[in-house]
């Protein structure tokens, strides 16, 4: 237990320290100046749901040549990071405790590897502790390991000590202002000593898109100086990247504007700068005012509204980091700098200090949209931590369309949408809006959502009544609008609602990382299990190139190192193949391996060389590559997820051919939703005899009552797959395959064995059940293999089985084709069936039973569907 002899050390009616608790998984770190019998400084770091802590006598110092001494001690829980306070005598670490620093940290590799090999390497991001630091265990002598704590050589490294961020007469940390000031100061005093050159070597960037900072609502505007207040501007948050005469566009979820927008690329190009990163909103005008729908008029190119990018932000310039300087500076920069260089298009997004509700009685006044109020003093971070709030002045939010209704008397295209938006257990329903809608979106949506047609409602639509549901056309949950409404009536539905536009910028995932505040996407895993059975038809549609305008589904634009390797040696198939058959396949990959534990083989200089399997979280995979915690002997340890389109083909940026999923979700890891018998044949046994066995399988599954599905497996043999639902323990999933594959082997020992091992392989063929086991992976279906001819784990109807050529029939060209063609997805409904496993010695009772009449492989199963 991580925090027994925490524990075991204190009297939690005689402490206020706490004794469990806290919010795990923000990456936090603290520093706790003790006053205890002798003087020290406590850091913690978050790690596997605790507070991994070490004592550190004289404090960090931000001198590398300075190594200072850390001892590690006991795990404290993570609600310590907020405790302040005195330890009465008599207790353990009697003594007064202050918050010295805090913020988040960043491993570099993995934290368990580092902290047995003895160097944890790291990133802090605090008020006070900034920049790369390493932890170093010694050789010596004592009843605690010995760390020592030390520097890197960086931006925020100097002479400092923790000591002078201490008020000497109190020896209590200064006020946080003033410790924030103390960098706030220095980094000015750097930034206005260095010229153009210096400034070019001081840092350097890529022309890639960045992480924003991000607004809170809120209802009140904050008072007093310590604010300012600026236009609310109704358009798309644009985020520009300049490197040399390199300028990209992206939108805040990283997707590229560049090439939509070129005269906004001309005119950023023409600030003459080395590098830059702005932050920004691109708004378009009519009758001098920001018009929503002008921009989208023109960029569609159905109006010529002028555009103007409203610019608020300025993290970076000429090779210089400005983040940690106070807005207030970044905006003086910004506003200099536009005001020297500047082009009709690029306008400075002016402020007020203070006198927060009078400017927001005047933006209501004007019509405007609202305002968002800023910490003057605040640096530039890539979080929603409060620091930007919006205030709007109508107020308006965004909701996911899952259906609509037919339109009455004279209306055309349709008669309402149906929304919902993110809750506890997936998505929640909460009402309908049919005004706002112009002829042209009437019309243009509903042929749009038509091709997204599913047979079931996405959502929780219990406050719907019975006549609402029957009339009700679902759709995938994946369309975004921005809808003008009153609050919620006592239903918990929406008081006069009215469209304000169609937010093609935003998915369904932006609106739950909203609402869990920015948060990874933990629960994208619960809409998705809700969704995905009423997704594979229109997944499929999708894949064959079908058109859609469900925002969320389409992977946009990943930036790809080395497109041009070969992966595939002498093949000629290379990484932007690879990548663009993902592509292609994204919606189809994802309704078999999304939210679910992953497994993924990596192959960094191609097939031809060593690959590797790899399960654990790191660094640079992506912000759509989520990592979740799954428990194991020894602890927990975070692995790899994704969700969507984008999350996949980060995977493919970081060299991942194959995709190998738990038979979990995520949400629900002691529980097998599926069971895998992977039939693996001796290179003596002949592909008939692999399809002949395949039918026996299937057919002695059909006897007990369960229907499976059929998929290649890129390599030597056949999967046959069975959902569940609800879904198993693992204990029971296990015991089930494998009493499936003894009573089949002892059937038929010519044709199976149940024992790994070649010695009794000979002529027959394994009926591989270790797979449903906790944490044991199987392919993905449509997973590439990385093998030779870049073959497809490739999902077929068993109608199929008779044509089908080798277990590796399917490439990653023929694929695509055989998608194209055929006429419905092979697993269809495999996510509606509900099937669960019948009572031990129904297999080998059925199996005996001489009087049983399986069902012949190629018909379906008439079970009741869901």
């Amino acid at each position: 237990m991580p925090l027994a002899e925490y524990k075991r050390k204190r009297n939690f009616k005689a402490t206020p320290e706490p004794a469990a608790g806290g919010d795990r998984g923000h990456g936090i770190f603290v520093v706790q100046l003790h006053h205890a019998s002798r003087r020290h400084y406590d850091f913690r770091l978050e790690h596997a749901g605790a507070l991994k802590s070490w004592a550190v006598p004289k404090g960090p110092s931000f001198d590398p040549k300075v190594k200072r001494m850390a001892v590690q001690v006991e795990d404290h829980p993570l609600s310590y990071a907020g405790f302040e306070g005195d330890i009465p005598e008599g207790n353990y670490g009697a003594g007064h405790v202050d918050v010295f620093d805090s913020g988040t940290w960043v491993p570099q590799g993995s934290v368990r590897e580092g902290l047995a090999k003895g160097e944890l390497k790291f990133t802090l991001n605090g008020d006070v502790l900034r920049g790369s630091w390493v932890l170093v265990r010694t050789r010596g002598e004592g009843r605690k390991p010995q760390w020592l704590l030390i520097k890197h050589r960086d931006e925020y490294a100097g002479e400092r000590e923790a000591d002078d961020f201490v008020d000497p007469d109190s020896d209590r940390p200064l006020p946080l202002r003033e410790r924030r000031k103390v960098w706030q100061d220095v980094e000015a005093e750097q930034v206005q000593a260095l010229d153009p050159a210096a400034r070019g070597r001081a840092e350097t960037i890529d022309d890639g898109p960045f992480d924003p900072e991000l607004c809170k609502p809120d209802t009140k505007v904050p008072a007093g100086d310590g604010w300012l207040h600026e236009a609310k501007w109704d358009g798309y948050r644009i985020l520009a990247s300049i490197k040399g005469l390199h300028v990209r566009l992206w939108s805040r979820n990283r997707l590229e504007w560049t090439d939509k927008v070129p005269e906004l690329v001309e005119a950023l190009r023409g600030l003459g700068v080395k590098s830059a990163q702005l932050d920004g909103e691109m708004i378009a005008l009519r009758d001098g005012r920001d018009d929503f729908n002008a921009l989208q008029g023109r960029l569609s190119a159905q109006e010529k509204a002028p555009l103007a990018y409203m610019l608020f932000d300025l993290p970076h310039l000429d090779g210089r980091s400005l983040r940690e300087l106070p807005l207030l500076e970044r905006k003086a920069r910004l506003e200099a700098l536009l005001r020297e260089r500047g082009n009709p298009l690029l306008r400075y997004s002016a402020h007020q200090v203070g006198h927060g509700a009078q400017v927001y009685a005047q933006a209501v006044r004007a019509g405007l949209e609202g305002i968002v109020s800023k910490r003057a003093d605040s640096p530039y971070r890539a979080s929603r931590n409060g620091d930007w709030v919006k205030i709007k002045a109508r107020r308006s939010d965004e909701f996911v369309v899952i259906g609509f209704t037919e339109p009455k008397g004279s209306r055309s295209g349709f008669g309402a949408l149906l929304l919902a938006r993110p809750g506890k257990d997936g998505l929640d329903y909460v009402g309908r809006v049919g005004t706002g809608f112009s002829a042209e979106q009437l019309r243009s949506l509903r042929r749009d959502l038509a091709g997204t047609r599913i047979d079931a409602a996405p959502a929780d639509v219990s406050k719907m009544t019975r006549a609402d549901r029957a009339a009700a056309m679902w759709v995938e949950p994946a369309l975004v609008v921005e809808v003008y409404h009153q609050g919620l009536g006592g239903l918990g539905l929406l008081r006069q609602p009215a469209l304000k536009t169609v937010r093609e910028d935003k998915s369904l995932e932006d609106l739950v990382k909203d609402a869990r505040g920015a948060k990874p996407r933990a629960a994208t895993a619960r809409v998705q299990k809700a969704t995905t059975a009423r997704t594979r038809s229109a997944a499929t549609r999708r894949a064959t190139g079908q058109r859609t305008k469900t925002a969320g589904t389409a992977p946009g634009d990943v930036r790809l190192t080395h497109p041009e390797r070969e992966v595939f040696p002498g093949e000629g198939i290379t990484k932007a193949d690879v990548a663009a058959y993902y592509r292609a396949v994204a919606p189809l990959l994802l309704a078999d391996v999304g939210g679910r534990p992953l497994s993924v083989l990596r192959c960094p200089d191609g097939t031809g060389k060593a690959c590797f399997f790899q399960k654990h979280t790191g660094r640079g995979w992506g912000d759509h590559v989520r990592s979740v915690t799954v428990k194991e002997k020894s602890g927990s340890d975070r692995y790899l997820a994704v969700d969507d389109a984008i999350g996949v083909l980060q995977l493919v940026q970081m060299n991942v051919l194959e995709f190998h999923p738990w038979g979990a979700l995520a949400t629900d890891q002691n529980h097998a939703d599926r069971i895998i018998f992977d039939l693996d044949p001796h290179p003596s046994v002949t592909w008939s005899e692999v399809k002949k066995a395949a039918r026996i399988v299937h057919d002695a599954l059909a006897a007990i009552g369960l229907e499976s599905f059929l998929r290649t497996s890129g390599g030597k043999g056949l999967h046959i797959v069975v959902p569940l639902a609800p879904a198993v323990p693992w204990d029971e999933a296990k015991q089930f395959a494998a009493q499936v594959a003894d009573t089949l082997a002892g059937a038929r020992p010519r044709t199976f064995v149940s024992i790994a091992g070649e010695q009794k392989r000979d002529k027959r063929i394994f009926i591989d059940w270790l797979r449903n086991a906790r944490g044991a992976t199987s392919v993905g279906s449509y997973s590439l293999r990385a093998r030779a001819g870049a073959p497809v784990a490739m999902p077929i109807e068993w109608s199929e089985l008779a044509r089908l050529r080798s277990a590796a029939a399917y490439d990653i060209r023929s694929a695509l084709a055989k998608i194209k063609r055929r006429k419905r997805d092979p697993w269809e409904g495999f996510d509606r069936i509900r099937q669960t496993l019948p009572s031990p010695g129904a297999v080998e009772a059925r199996n005996s039973s001489r009087k049983a009449k399986p069902k012949k492989a190629g018909t379906r199963s008439t079970r009741r569907k869901a």
